[in-house]
């Protein structure tokens, strides 16, 4: 680390328009400074043209899942072949396994089909465990959309179907937000039934090059950049499309 970086209190230019006052709060606290490991002893805030994302359309979808799931271990039948409710199992862990969106041409473009899988492992007594794996699929229509940041809906009528199908033509692809708010399971009359409770917040979004204001908190000592790799994680538990072509998906054939 340069010297006088050390010795110096870091600086930070907000400019005259204070949107990066946050992030200068950051960039010169000593403490978030180590444990970020910022280098340098001044940063401005500048205009940046970057190319993103640009998230147009939100939904947000509240969903409950419910699948039957065994009472008991040993598979005891009652009076009219259900199973005795005498064993509700306990919830082990839970997972999304995979997610994905398509469009519906089938319908004439008026919505955004989700298809969402879970993994859930439930314990019966101390040594069996059981692994499900339901699946849910539900539709936001286009008056479920809102346009972002006016957060303005499409109508509920033929003038806001058009508009929204309008909007499709631009948009270049989605991502989701699943909050998973419950997961439990209940029993009703012979029944053991899984519950998951979540919520989906499912955004369109258009391949867009923008202007903002930021801050480079990273070149190196005597630079004028730095160099930056990005990857994304591909081992372990990725949560792709729900495709059925991959076995850690849970929809292999």
């Amino acid at each position: 680390m340069n010297e006088a970086n050390v010795l110096q209190q870091p600086t930070c230019a907000a400019g005259a328009n204070p949107n990066c006052g946050e992030c200068c709060a950051i960039f010169t606290d000593a403490a978030k400074r180590a444990a970020f490991g910022y280098q340098i002893g001044a940063a401005a805030c500048e205009c940046h043209d970057i190319c993103v994302q640009d998230v147009r359309d939100i939904c947000v979808a509240t969903r409950t899942l419910r699948s039957c799931v065994p009472c008991n271990s040993d598979g005891r039948a009652g009076c009219r072949g259900g199973f005795l409710p005498d064993g509700v199992p306990q919830l082990q862990s839970w997972r999304v396994l995979c997610a994905n969106e398509s469009l519906s041409p089938e319908t004439g473009c008026d919505r955004i089909i989700n298809d969402i899988e879970f993994e859930i492992v439930l314990r019966y007594g101390t040594g069996t465990l059981v692994v499900l794996t339901p699946r849910d699929t539900f539709n936001c229509f286009w008056y479920e959309f809102a346009r972002f940041p006016s957060g303005v809906f499409y109508t509920n009528n033929t003038a806001g179907l058009n508009a929204f199908r309008n909007e499709l033509a631009q948009i270049d692809g989605s991502c989701k937000v699943i909050i998973i708010e419950n997961v439990r399971v209940v029993t009703q009359g012979n029944n053991c039934v899984l519950e998951i409770v979540y919520k989906v917040i499912d955004k369109l979004w258009k391949h867009e090059n923008l202007l903002v204001s930021a801050i480079k908190p990273y070149v190196g000592s005597g630079e004028v950049s730095n160099i930056t790799i990005s990857q994304e994680f591909e081992q372990g538990h990725l949560v792709g499309p729900c495709t059925g072509e991959d076995v850690c998906s849970g929809n292999a054939g």
